[in-house]
């Protein structure tokens, strides 16, 4: 991934096939999208974008492919139940919907333990 500290919001690829990839974060008190001891709505898209970078990431280092950048096309469908506090650890599930013309569709999961908190729909282009 081309993020460095302060901005990577994954800690660890916990699951990878075809259409799923999961990750874990915990949220961290100096992280670059927290405040007032909760992770910003835009740490949860980025921390999803993440998931995505690293599905991408370890099919082309499995696959022997030089490594390709995505870029965040469009988030949709944004839900939250509430934003996680610093010490939560994030279990991010993103499942792939379609790839066609460069361009890979997820509908993405955000779980705290067993509840559910934010889910959204995410457009990666493929450069």
């Amino acid at each position: 991934m081309p993020q460095r500290p302060p901005f990577i919001l994954i800690d660890h690829l916990t699951y990878y096939d075809a259409r799923k990839t999961s990750t874990r974060f915990t949220v961290r008190e100096e992280g670059l999208f927290v405040e007032h001891g909760r992770l910003l709505i835009s740490g949860l898209v980025e921390n999803i974008a993440q998931t995505c970078a690293a599905r991408l990431g370890y099919y082309n280092l499995i696959s022997g492919l030089p490594v390709k950048i995505g870029v965040i096309g469009a988030v949709s469908n944004l839900w939250t139940r509430r934003m996680p506090l610093i010490g939560e650890t994030l279990e991010t599930t993103i499942r792939v919907k379609e790839e066609v013309f460069g361009m890979t569709l997820v509908d993405a999961e955000v779980r705290v333990m067993d509840e559910r908190i934010a889910t959204a729909e995410m457009k990666i282009a493929i450069q």
